[in-house]
């Protein structure tokens, strides 16, 4: 029954029964001296229905100032009964700074659980980088996102300034000293992150990962880290099905131990700026990426390499296949002789 009826009840019952009066008079009583625990009482329930509302709590707020930021959104009814209740609780210096999702129809107990456990809402912009990519391809990724340009990006990768030794030793002829450096995977962003942050992320988690496995790599005998990471890339663009990464490293290097020239057709992609088919012209562009003119690998990367294909680049088969043609399915007839590898060709054409 509302407080309001209540009185009413009483006056109509004393215009009709006086004896009433004694009893009505100590009902009333009990009444006034339960009225501010009945205001109060209500102070600290649910505002009632609304939509939920993102509330930013400060570093260094406190119950006060909180309780004032509520109450404008129209979460709690009012900021001093929610001063007085976190002071009576001594829950100040309990109080976490964040984000928080708060509703109307929470009580104050509500709320001040969320506030004391720290229950913020992550508002970081999850990214997936695949494996494969080139920088621009990843700049791509963070534009679509929404987190900033492509352009703002490449510009960054041209100009940010990395700790690690092993970058300095990258030749001169690199487009981007940084291409395959940077380790494709999720990552949890903050919606203001710039593309430098994100480029230093992005190579120390490379630099967790890899450097430690190339030490250990029986490889490091005969290639340099600059050189593992631009073979993982060439197999990670030329490999579809996991099972033959280390034999299509295995390939390439066998190629590269007899002086024969590698013919990637992942390096001529890599030059040429965007995927497309190629054609015989392609194959003869003057370009130190260009593999089929020019021995040995070409001068960087072309491409972020996922760990699969560090590891196949880490750990090749030891193969006599020096040639590997792809199938429609993603997977490769691999051949040893040239002879054989024209026989593969012809086995696939038409189909």
């Amino acid at each position: 029954m509302r407080i309001e009826q209540l009185f009413k009840d009483i006056y109509t019952k004393l215009r009709v029964d006086k004896s009433y009066r004694t009893r009505a008079f100590v009902i009333g009583a009990l009444l006034v001296l339960a009225l501010p625990g009945i205001w109060a009482y209500n102070l600290y329930q649910a505002v009632g229905d609304g939509p939920n509302v993102l509330i930013a709590i400060p570093v260094g707020s406190t119950g006060v100032s909180i309780g004032r930021q509520l109450q404008s959104e129209g979460i709690i009814k009012s900021a001093e009964a929610f001063a007085i209740f976190v002071r009576i609780k001594g829950l100040g210096s309990k109080l976490k700074a964040g984000t928080y999702d708060f509703a109307p129809s929470m009580s104050v107990t509500d709320i001040l659980n969320k506030l004391t456990t720290g229950a913020v809402v992550n508002l970081n912009i999850r990214v997936t980088i695949p494996e494969g990519l080139t920088l621009s391809g990843t700049g791509l990724v963070f534009e679509k996102r929404g987190l900033f340009t492509k352009d703002a990006f490449l510009a960054a990768a041209n100009n940010v300034e990395l700790p690690y030794g092993y970058l300095k030793a990258i030749p001169a002829t690199v487009g981007n000293r940084i291409e395959g450096y940077l380790f494709p995977d999720t990552y949890e962003f903050a919606p203001d992150v710039t593309p430098e942050q994100v480029i230093r992320i992005m190579a120390a988690r490379f630099n967790n990962l890899m450097p430690a496995r190339y030490e250990q790599s029986a490889v490091k005998e005969r290639y340099s880290l600059h050189q593992v990471v631009t073979m993982a890339s060439i197999v990670e663009k030329e490999a579809v099905k996991q099972d033959e990464r280390a034999r299509i490293a295995g390939v390439f290097y066998s190629r590269l131990h007899i002086g024969m020239q590698l013919e990637s057709c992942a390096t001529v992609q890599y030059l040429l700026g965007t995927p497309r088919k190629l054609y015989l012209v392609d194959l003869e562009i003057q370009s130190p990426y260009n593999t089929y003119r020019n021995p040995g690998l070409p001068p960087g990367p072309v491409a972020n390499a996922g760990l699969a294909s560090f590891e196949a680049a880490l750990n090749p088969e030891d193969t006599d296949f020096l040639f590997f043609y792809a199938k429609s399915d993603g997977s490769h007839i691999f051949s040893k002789t040239y002879e054989q590898h024209l026989q593969a060709i012809q086995s696939q054409q038409g189909r």
